[in-house]
């Protein structure tokens, strides 16, 4: 007898195929577990939009390289987007989650490849819309979300107790006409990232495990003669196989 294999559920990896493939259910539960925080808070009113802000694509000093982009952390936990400059909604009494990317300029398709619809991103990042923006003017912006009729958005501000650093809250052009809430976000948001979702958890475990194996091949080339970049080199050229894309930590 035969038995038909279930569809795969949508995922995405940071490194093509090979790479551990991360579940988009992981930031759907995310999304929802936000809502259902913000929904037992009494200053949270009907119609509120929380908004944020991806990572920015930052240039090499005065260069026209990159530095190797790293998306926000509050961003990805919530839409799992690899894409710099980029937005983020989620009407919290829907839960309805909104992307914005920029357009890209035409000559995009002579170095990187086909330029994708909305739609793909759609299906993608499994969200309800995607909208692109032209980074110059953030009008589409402003258009989609007084669409949505927001009382408020509610923006990330508050303090890493750690490095005491401060979120910035989401700018774009035109964000002054909107009702801002800035102080409810943060520590919602902040206190379920600390508390793991079993997706997350499963994540974790297939980094650790990554990780591990590569740690122990380099300590099994540790010897007499080799110096520390030989050990670093190798330890890169170890994990590359097991699926993994970059290192959280710098070696030491």
């Amino acid at each position: 007898m035969f038995y038909k294999s279930p569809p795969p559920k949508p995922s995405y990896s940071a490194g093509g195929y090979s790479a551990h493939r991360v579940p988009l259910e992981l930031h759907d539960i995310n999304r929802r577990r936000l809502c259902d925080r913000l929904k037992q808070r009494q200053d949270v009113p009907e119609g509120a939009v929380v908004f944020l802000e991806g990572g920015k694509s930052q240039p090499r000093h005065s260069g026209d390289t990159e530095d190797l982009f790293r998306q926000e952390s509050y961003y990805h936990w919530a839409f799992g987007v690899l894409e710099p400059d980029s937005y983020g909604a989620i009407e919290v009494d829907t839960g309805r989650s909104i992307v914005f990317l920029p357009e890209l300029h035409e000559s995009y398709e002579i170095w990187m490849g086909k330029i994708q619809p909305p739609e793909h991103y759609v299906e993608k990042y499994v969200v309800d819309e995607v909208h692109f923006y032209k980074e110059e003017d953030d009008a589409k912006i402003v258009e989609v979300l007084k669409s949505k009729n927001p009382s408020v958005l509610l923006r990330l501000k508050g303090m890493n107790t750690d490095s005491k650093k401060t979120s910035k809250p989401a700018q774009f052009k035109g964000i002054d006409q909107f009702n801002l809430n800035d102080t409810t976000l943060h520590p919602e948001i902040t206190e379920l990232r600390v508390y793991k979702s079993e997706r997350e958890i499963d994540v974790i475990r297939a980094a650790c495990a990554i990780a591990g194996e590569a740690h122990k091949a380099v300590m099994r080339m540790a010897r007499p003669g080799n110096y520390e970049y030989h050990l670093e080199r190798f330890l890169s050229l170890v994990m590359l196989p097991v699926r993994s894309v970059l290192v959280i930590y710098s070696r030491l």
